[in-house]
């Protein structure tokens, strides 16, 4: 039975919900409210029949948890003294004050504590005088009590009924068993023999305070973690209570779930302990604009039975078009709009709803709203529902609109004069009209009921927006003819408006006022358009212009597109439409044009260095092209001819950077070229001189290291071997060559010369003199004389 326990904790959190009511065009704030509870604090409270567990101090206590900053909550109970004491009593009062919840629980606690007697018209009055104080338009009394006799009870009837005719709404919870009601003057009477009915009676009380329906619930098992809520579409604020017979802990929120502006997942908590010494506890989690879908939490840490509730306050309102009178017996048609308060908009698709119907009751029959544009509907899934109804009773009539849905349910009062007969008005009046065209307003009326008893309107007033008609029946000013029952007058706008027309009948019997809807709109018209001349531009010059779209006729205002198909090299053409020049290209710019404001704009070309030339003729270099929709949504469109000569440069003038340009770059190619491009001798190659075979009696000479070794500008590196154990640059006196190569290191002995090598037989072989041969590392060299040994090697 926990969910039971549990029942007046989801009702509690549904305070914050919104209600249903006349809904403004703009977001609509939650509204405030103050809640007063009458708590019956006497001896026979501490019975276990009644409230042992002290669950409605636990009720009170999440009542303030939940309230909004805005909201207002006031507690009273019982004086020590039975008497009829005909005045409030501060000592029995508590208010919760902004900001303070701890405190305000922490002496609920202290304060609020069962023992004494039956006295209801003291803490009554102490209610009273805080609910007349408060400034929330929504406001409801709640009195907790054991069934007792109630010894001011005449008294006590007084202050409820005074109550409820100032708007407040009444409830009372009877707890004990068989008991009566002591008072018969509430609005929503109920009893509970036990204290898990006085939650689920609490219950009941709020559903029918706010309007919502039974939250998503369920119960957890000790041990049990997981809880699975589904959150409906349109919910401005969801809160999760989670309730037990003992502690509760902290709550998480598991991966995947839906988006929301923001979880607070340890908004609120609490806990009260009982006179059967069981501390039972709650935790609250607060989701924001949460997205619907199925929102999945983990209690971990469970050790006795809890109950989980999903408690959403819906973002919707609900918003009545009734016509302030009707004819008795005639179809009229009452449209309403599902208004979010989130966003203030109209909800296009009130099916989105889940389980959307409602329904209007008059004179005893339903009537059922529908948005499928058919018996009356204008205009299907517009977000405007329609229902046609008739009042079969003349005179005040006070009928309800009854919302409901899978989550919701709300009725709201709505009133109109019937008519027993009456004139209905046919509005006549076209629904468009432009500036300067002269259009009929004029209505045509119809009698509702039998007509021989109706006397016709003296005239009808039209007011459209700021203006005033005075139509009439009469074959002037536009009626064309006088007695026919249309009532019309000649009206020429002046300016582009949406208006909202109202027709009011001056005179004559009962008539209603009717609305219709008038968009007045501009014209627009193209004449011829001139050329832009911007005469004979050379290299680096500007040609200045005037862009004069006075050849446009125009009322009211447009909204033009300004293009150009000029797209000539080195050249920029631009235009001044107020916020500087802009480079104007076939993407064009955004141009808004209207009556009497600037239709002259500065237009130039800038022609750069080196322009592509354009030669003075017939045809044009381009054009500014305007595009706009007329008033009939008909496209429009004007080409104003560009006239310009420009003189290009002579071609060396343009091009000679380019040609010095590819010049110099092929100079700096050849002479890095020949300075990269000769080989050089290898980093770690060395030659060994010696005057004998035996090369560890000679000297290692690196090549590279020699003066004189390196390559030259386009010169491979060359060095010289001489006969006096040297390596030396120049010739003179040399015995071979060496030279760097890509493809190695050669050997050439010098003309009068000649070298041997050691070859694989082992015998000695002369180098050739007449080409250059490749030097062979670990072979020995040397002249023929034997005075000159040498070896190449890698140090």
């Amino acid at each position: 039975m926990i969910p039971r326990l549990l029942l007046i904790l989801f009702t509690l959190t549904l305070l914050p919900t919104a209600a249903f009511g006349q809904a403004d065009t703009g977001v609509k704030p939650k509204p405030q409210r103050h809640l007063a509870v009458v708590l019956d604090t006497s001896t026979s409270m501490r019975e276990a029949r009644n409230d042992r567990p002290r669950l409605a101090i636990q009720a009170i206590k999440i009542l303030a948890d939940m309230l909004g900053p805005d909201d207002d909550l006031t507690l009273a109970w019982m004086p020590d003294s039975p008497d009829c004491v005909l005045q409030p009593d501060p000592s029995r009062r508590l208010d919760l004050q902004a900001g303070d919840l701890a405190g305000f629980k922490q002496a609920l606690d202290e304060r609020a504590t069962y023992g004494g007697p039956t006295n209801f018209i003291v803490p009554l009055l102490s209610a009273k005088q805080a609910l007349e104080q408060s400034r929330a338009p929504e406001r409801l009394l709640i009195v907790i009590a054991d069934a007792g006799r109630d010894s001011c009870r005449a008294e006590s009837n007084q202050v409820l009924q005074g109550l409820r005719e100032a708007g407040v709404h009444t409830a009372f919870v009877g707890l004990g068993i068989g008991g009566k009601l002591p008072h018969s003057e509430y609005d929503i009477p109920t009893t509970a023999q036990t204290p898990t009915e006085l939650l689920a009676a609490i219950g009941l009380i709020y559903q029918r305070f706010l309007g919502a329906k039974a939250p998503d619930s369920g119960e957890l098992a000790p041990g049990a973690t997981t809880i699975a809520a589904k959150v409906a579409p349109f919910v401005r604020e969801a809160f999760l209570l989670v309730a037990a017979q003992g502690p509760v802990g902290d709550i998480s929120a598991e991966a995947g779930n839906p988006s929301a502006a923001a979880v607070e997942l340890d908004y609120r908590s609490g806990e009260t302990r009982g006179r059967d010494d069981l501390t039972r506890g709650y935790r609250i989690v607060r989701l924001v604009r949460p997205d619907a879908g199925t929102w999945r939490f983990t209690v971990p840490g469970l050790t006795s039975p809890a109950g989980w509730y999903l408690i959403q306050d819906f973002s919707v309102s609900l918003r009545v078009n009734t016509p302030p009178t009707a004819a008795q017996g005639e179809p009229v048609p009452l449209t309403l709009e599902l208004i979010d308060d989130g966003t203030g908009q109209r909800i296009p698709r009130p099916g989105e709803i889940p389980g959307l119907a409602v329904e209007a009751m008059i004179d005893g029959t339903r009537y059922a709203f529908r948005d499928d544009g058919q018996d009356g509907d204008a205009s299907a899934d517009d977000g405007v529902m329609t229902a046609r109804v008739q009042f079969m009773k003349s005179g005040a009539s006070t009928f309800s609109v009854r919302l409901a849905s899978q989550y919701l349910e709300a009725e709201q009062q709505q009133r109109t004069q019937v008519a027993s007969a009456a004139w209905k008005l046919a509005v006549l009046t076209p629904p468009q009209a432009f500036i300067g065209g002269t259009i009929q307003v004029a209505v045509q009326i119809q009698p509702a009921g039998v007509a021989a008893a109706l006397a016709p309107p003296d005239l009808v007033r039209a007011r459209l927006g700021d203006s005033q008609l005075q139509l009439g029946d009469d074959g002037r000013d536009g009626d064309q003819l006088a007695g026919d029952g249309i009532y019309a007058r000649d009206w020429t706008p002046t300016a582009v408006a949406a208006l909202d027309v109202t027709y009011t009948p001056v005179g004559g019997s009962e008539s209603a006022a009717v609305e219709s809807r008038l968009d007045v709109k501009g014209t627009i018209r193209f004449g011829p358009p001139g050329a832009l001349d911007l005469g004979r531009l050379t290299s680096r010059s500007v040609g200045q212009a005037t862009l004069d779209l006075r050849f446009v006729e125009v009322r009211g205002q447009f909204d033009l597109k300004v293009s150009s198909d000029y797209a000539r090299g080195r050249s920029v053409l631009e235009v001044d439409l107020g916020e500087g020049f802009t480079e104007l290209k076939a993407r064009g710019l955004d141009l808004r044009i209207q009556e009497g404001g600037n239709q002259r704009y500065p237009l130039r070309l800038r022609v750069n260095h080196c322009p592509e030339g354009v030669a003075a003729g017939a045809e044009p270099a381009g054009r500014v092209i305007l595009e706009t929709t007329d008033q009939m949504g008909q496209a429009l469109r004007a080409e104003i001819p560009i006239r310009v000569e420009i003189i290009a440069d002579a071609w060396l003038h343009c091009w000679w950077p380019v040609i010095a340009a590819i010049l110099l770059g092929l100079l700096a190619v050849f002479i890095l070229y020949g300075i990269l491009s000769p080989a050089r001798f290898p980093r770690n190659l060395a030659v060994i001189l010696s005057p004998e075979a035996d090369m560890d009696e000679g000297y290692p000479f690196n090549i590279r290291s020699q003066k004189g070794a390196r390559s030259g500008f386009y010169r491979n590196a060359r060095m010289h071997i001489t006969t006096d154990f040297q390596l030396r640059r120049s010739a003179s006196g040399a015995l071979a060559r060496l030279r760097a190569d890509r493809l190695g290191v050669f050997i050439q002995p010098l003309p009068g010369n000649s070298v041997l090598h050691l070859d694989e037989d082992n015998r000695w072989e002369p180098l050739s003199t007449e080409q250059e041969t490749r030097v062979r590392f670990s072979t020995l060299y040397k002249n023929p004389s034997e005075t000159l040994f040498f070896e190449f090697r890698n140090l």
